[in-house]
């Protein structure tokens, strides 16, 4: 039996992430039982990470049907980011982090000499992102939160070389980002997070956003 080579992506994202989830959960009981133990008060420094879901926006000037018996096009993968912060005050703060967006594929048109021809660009997003952070409290666990900032992205298009005339969803892109969430303290270190974050263009053609659940440790 011979595995699938486009599973191999979306299978290494989901076992970084979940990795990532259990070291985080590990790190916030460690810092839980060390407060408790000397009585120290956790700082307004904070590291998550958390798997969701992107969406992709794909430009359409140079979209065709599926051939038949093609592959489908997909504008969403299976995703993950990770993350770091410092909060201020109990509002305002500052954020960075990394996303990696997952694998999306459409089919377009490359024109030659030979006349218009239907080719298949498949690629992994990734980005980069900076922000400045706000955050609404509503009780003791619960609160509410916003970012706003600048993020670089790209599209890996492994074939993009092969378009010639049309609107290729490879490349890089800069611009700005936007995201809001709600969080939910499990304890005084660990929080459980569900976020939407918007990174806008991710290359000259593509833009993307991010839906995603985790968890956050605070030192």
């Amino acid at each position: 039996m011979h595995s699938n080579p486009a599973s191999l992506p979306k299978t290494s994202s989901l076992r970084t992430a979940l990795l990532l989830s259990a070291l985080l959960l590990g790190a916030a009981a460690s810092m839980k039982a060390g407060a408790a133990e000397y009585g120290k008060e956790p700082t307004r420094l904070y590291v998550g990470g958390a798997i969701g879901r992107s969406s992709y926006s794909l430009p359409s000037s140079s979209r065709v049907p599926v051939p038949w018996g093609g592959e489908k096009n997909s504008k969403s993968g299976t995703a993950f980011k990770v993350y770091g912060g410092y909060r201020f005050t109990d509002t305002f703060g500052v954020e960075g982090g990394y996303a990696r967006l997952g694998r999306v594929k459409q089919w377009n048109t490359s024109y030659s000499v030979f006349g218009a021809n239907s080719v298949l660009e498949n690629g992994t997003g990734q980005v980069f992102y900076a922000a400045a952070t706000a955050r609404l409290p509503l009780g003791e666990s619960f609160a509410l939160n916003g970012r706003l900032g600048v993020a670089h992205g790209r599209v890996s298009a492994g074939n993009s070389h092969r378009l010639f005339g049309g609107e290729s969803i490879g490349g890089n892109g800069t611009g700005l980002m936007a995201g809001f969430g709600a969080e939910y303290a499990v304890t005084r270190n660990l929080s459980i997070t569900a976020d939407y974050d918007y990174f806008g263009k991710v290359s000259k053609h593509a833009k993307a956003g991010l839906l995603t659940v985790g968890v956050r440790a605070n030192f």
